[in-house]
């Protein structure tokens, strides 16, 4: 019994030993590990070396190898340069005047028929007797009828009467296709901030009341994005009826016209082309007739769960839809994942105009729409699309919308036709 308990003992003794052995091997490892670390680290410091003012010197001229010109020649150069740029008014300006004219003319049909009542019998005036590279015409239908006879080619386009050149016009509508801002075309175009701001309004207002048309039809998707954009300032000359807002829209549900966030249906089929309607509201009511007149009969569509959409199969489409609350976003081709992709485009498109009024908003839309709808051409080909529908547009109704600041009373919300002008 007591030599069991002295082995015991031996065995007890003999592991704190093995134990107490274990740590300090463990210990001097450590501090091997650091006093290497140390070493390393002054060999690092060893290393490096601090570069002299003449390698400093030497990598300064590496980087500049032209020193700074003296201040008199860096005035004299820039005022040089400045002359030019103001001169220039970009690459349009090295384009002959006679011909933008002539192409303007050839894109308005200049010379064919009377702009007013469409007529061929008319009567060409002498060359020269007008503006330069314009001539006068005389409708003889119309001085029979004792109306207005007398017009050139450009009578009845936003173009009549400007006071712009036409490479002017031309360098405009290609900065505008391009997605750039009112002031920048303004510095571009060497004209005043006003004079760029009726240039824009005469384009959008284009694109809004000649509207690129075509029939979705296939696979087409819907969905609605709602827009914060108030009565700014005094836009359209309409009181505020509202305190003044603070930080964004805190109310809850979805967005109204009445609510500041202007809901925006959206329609594309799977080949691209693409509608944007603003909304007085989204109610079944407000937005049926318009999807039955955009959308052929029978075509299959994809939405959301909103029940808004309810109506689609019993007028005869194809009706399949994704559930956003369960999770579900696609499900094969059922999706709606095409025009949900085009609205953070959209963001971007009017988060650049650092908030746009709800009276205008049309006018901001119609623009992403075109772009969208070209977005396969090149910008020389959007730019000679927009100016064809320029000469379409009743020209003479839009400039005068323009002058007697009404552009408000053509920018149609669907649901609040006759409420806001």
């Amino acid at each position: 019994m007591e030599l069991t308990e002295n082995l015991t003992r031996f065995e007890a003794v003999l592991g704190m030993c093995l134990y107490m052995l274990l740590v300090a091997n463990h210990i001097r490892f450590i501090s091997q590990e650091i006093e290497w670390g140390k070493s390393k680290a002054k060999d690092k410091k060893k290393k490096a070396k601090k570069p002299t003012q003449a390698e400093l010197a030497r990598l300064v001229k590496e980087m500049f190898p032209e020193a700074p010109e003296p201040d008199e020649r860096s005035r004299v150069r820039g005022a040089v340069v400045a002359a030019i740029k103001r001169s220039a008014r970009g690459l349009f300006d090295l384009l002959p005047e006679d011909r933008c004219i002539s192409l303007l003319k050839m894109i308005a049909g200049a010379g064919q028929r009377c702009p007013r009542c469409r007529s061929k019998n008319i009567k060409e005036g002498q060359p020269g007797g007008y503006r330069e590279n314009y001539q006068r015409c005389l409708c003889l239908a119309c001085k029979e009828k004792g109306r207005t006879a007398s017009y050139y080619e450009l009578t009845g386009t936003i173009f009549e009467g400007t006071h712009l050149a036409a490479k002017q016009w031309f360098w405009g509508i290609y900065l505008f296709v391009g997605g750039c801002s009112t002031r920048e075309i303004g510095l571009e175009l060497a004209v005043s901030l006003k004079t760029a701001q009726r240039l824009v309004r005469l384009l959008q207002l284009s694109l809004l009341t000649v509207r690129y048309r075509f029939m979705l039809r296939g696979k087409v998707e819907f969905d609605e994005v709602y827009v914060i954009g108030g009565l700014k300032g005094e836009a359209g000359g309409l009181k505020l009826e509202r305190a003044a807002r603070k930080r964004g829209l805190k109310q809850p549900g979805r967005g109204t016209w009445d609510s500041d966030k202007v809901p925006i249906l959206g329609l594309v089929d799977r080949q691209g082309h693409l509608y944007l309607v603003p909304c007085a509201n989204v109610k079944t009511e407000t937005i049926q007739f318009l999807i039955e007149y955009l959308t052929k009969q029978g075509a299959t569509v994809y939405t959301d769960s909103y029940n808004i959409y309810n109506f689609l199969k019993r007028v005869g489409y194809q009706h399949q839809r994704v559930n956003h609350s369960q999770g579900e976003y696609a499900r094969g081709e059922v999706h709606v994942n095409t025009i949900e992709g085009l609205w953070s485009l959209l963001r971007d498109h009017l988060r650049v105009h650092r908030g746009v009024s709800k009276l205008y908003l049309p006018l901001y839309l119609m623009r992403f729409e075109f772009l969208v709808n070209h977005r396969g051409e090149c910008r020389w080909y959007k730019m000679m699309e927009l100016c064809t529908l320029a000469c379409q547009a009743d020209g003479l109704r839009l400039r005068r919308l323009v002058r007697e600041k009404q552009v408000h009373t053509a920018c149609p919300t669907l649901g609040l036709m006759g409420q806001v002008g």
